[in-house]
């Protein structure tokens, strides 16, 4: 099993809570990195929200990430018809060019 492979144990700290997860070590980044992005967004929410309840304001931060996520898969989704839409502009323009 090469280093990349390896799966090993890490603790994250989200909203008061250590949680452990097991995790290849080629995604600890992504995972520490998604962790500072909630704890963000905790953090925002819970100054702007004071009064709720820190279960109530992790469910908008798991919704915030939710809507974000859904953009990015729209996104992609329209990042092929893009490039085609750009791949016939560029062909119109040569066909003019050439008339």
């Amino acid at each position: 099993m090469n280093k990349d492979e390896e799966i090993f144990k890490i603790h994250i700290q989200i909203g008061g809570f250590r949680i452990p997860l097991t995790v290849a070590r080629k995604d600890e980044e992504i995972y520490r990195k998604a962790e500072k992005l909630v704890v963000r967004f905790l953090d925002e929410y819970q100054k702007l929200y004071s009064q709720r309840a820190t279960e109530e304001i992790l469910i908008l931060v798991a919704f915030r990430l939710a809507v974000a996520l859904s953009k990015q898969e729209v996104d992609q989704d329209l990042a092929p018809l893009a490039e085609k839409i750009k791949s016939l502009d560029e062909e119109l323009k040569h066909l003019l060019v050439k008339k």
